[in-house]
């Protein structure tokens, strides 16, 4: 099996295909148009049954509508403390790597040369691909797909190179060193596991399409009122499109406002680069 194929394996992890562009454009758009859209047939079916003589009653009470706004309120507080979860998570698992490639750099010098040389090398190759350069965008399949092509290629030189540098030494050295470097194929394993979307495609699907009804009716009984929409109605629609836009925003580490630091890893990979230059 090749790494390029042991990568197909993460095809399961739940990353939106749409860009935040993409995304953004959407909310700003169908949010506020189901709350105008609501607002217009309502007014239209006010004006109907006003021609005919007929009283306007409400078609829809105010509990109903206060029921689905406590629901999408609901379903927005469940989404948005799932993305935190998520992006704290992320945190933690770049922290937790970071540590466990630090420590299995240090624990080689107990190696002896030229083992211990190649065996800092092939770890410092392996934390390079752990971080995202400034100016690469990442947060699509695709993005991923190439991230964890070029993580699995050089982590898959770790183990070889733990079992060369360790032939011949005590058996307690051995696994000093082997056991470190089990530690950061673990990382790894967490931290893709934090690159899931904090919650099911169809539960996002939901609350957008929760949020489009939710102003729809909001716009429609005031139309049934009689009334225009207010500047108030428009702002509550464009908060939500805020809110919302932050949930997925959020869980994605190196794009948009909301950025995940990883400064604890680059600074791991600086004091790397600094010792294997410095020499054995």
């Amino acid at each position: 099996m090749t790494i390029e194929t042991s990568a197909a394996f993460y095809d399961r992890i739940t990353l939106s295909e749409l860009s935040l562009t993409t995304i953004s454009i959407l909310l700003v758009i169908c949010l506020p148009g189901a709350l105008v859209l609501g607002n217009r047939i309502g007014m239209g079916r006010q004006r109907r049954l006003a021609a005919q003589g007929r009283t306007v009653g409400p078609a829809m009470s105010d509990t109903t509508q206060a029921a689905f706004q406590a629901l999408l309120g609901l379903l927005l507080a469940f989404s948005f403390g799932n993305a935190l979860t998520v992006s704290q998570k992320i945190k933690e698992a770049i922290a937790s790597e970071s540590a466990a490639i630090g420590t299995a750099f240090v624990r080689a010098d107990y190696l002896p040369e030229p083992g211990r040389s190649e065996l800092r090398r092939a770890l410092l190759a392996y934390a390079q691909t752990r971080v995202v350069p400034e100016n690469e965008v990442f947060g699509g399949r695709g993005d991923t797909r190439r991230f964890l092509e070029r993580t699995l290629s050089a982590q898959a030189a770790l183990w070889p190179a733990t079992r060369a540098a360790t032939a011949g030494v005590e058996a307690p050295i051995q696994a000093f060193v082997a056991g470190a470097m089990n530690e950061v194929i673990y990382a790894h394993t967490y931290r893709v596991s934090s690159l899931s979307a904090p919650v099911t495609t169809f539960t996002q699907q939901m609350l957008f399409f929760g949020a489009i009804a939710t102003l729809f009716i909001m716009g429609n009984r005031t139309g049934l009122m009689g009334q225009a929409l207010t500047w108030r109605d428009i702002a509550f629609a464009l908060f939500l499109c805020a809110v919302m836009y932050s949930v997925v925003e959020i869980r994605r580490p190196r794009e948009g406002l909301i950025r995940v630091d990883d400064s604890v890893m680059r600074t791991t990979i600086h004091d790397m680069e600094l010792s294997v230059m410095s020499g054995p």
